[in-house]
């Protein structure tokens, strides 16, 4: 059985704001197409309902990539929370913008996956000398890889709502 490390859970941004939601949306999605992450991004769901107040969405992605030919597997999950959404208009450098105003609450979550193709038998005494003894320094490059990777997606999130504070 494959072994899960837990690397970050629930790290969370929230903004209240204006901002280009689809853009948002479409710079991630392009931004984990660039990455090594390739074309594993799964939408898992997707609700939208409409409120007296505005629209409210959820939205789930799910990504993975795996490492030493699917030995690891790290895996990403985010998760959009949205609410009160409206669309509205913003006055910059004499120009009107159409935005979107809405609370957003984006929820970040990694773990790394050691044996996850299931080639070892994870109790024979040949796989704990392995893992202590040949691959230990690997597996904490591995959790640093997952944990960078999380953490420089939630600063491109950062940056990218930093751009819309007029």
């Amino acid at each position: 059985m494959p072994k899960e490390e837990v690397i970050i859970k629930d790290a969370k941004i929230k903004y209240r704001g204006t901002f280009d939601l689809a853009l948002l949306y479409k710079s991630l999605t392009m931004w984990y197409g660039n990455s090594s992450y390739g074309a594993s991004l799964k939408e898992i769901k997707y609700v939208e309902k409409v409120r007296p107040d505005g629209k409210q969405i959820e939205i789930v992605w799910e990504l993975n990539k795996e490492e030493e030919s699917g030995y690891f597997k790290i895996e990403q999950g985010i998760k959009f929370y949205i609410t009160k959404l409206n669309e509205a208009e913003v006055e910059k450098d004499g120009q009107r913008i159409k935005l979107d105003k809405c609370d957003l609450e984006l929820t970040f979550g990694s773990k790394v996956i050691i044996n996850a193709n299931k080639s070892w038998n994870e109790n024979s005494f040949i796989f704990k000398i392995y893992e202590r003894y040949f691959i230990g320094y690997r597996v904490e490059e591995i959790k640093i890889a997952a944990y960078k990777d999380t953490n420089k997606i939630m600063d491109e999130v950062k940056n990218f709502l930093n751009l819309y504070r007029f």
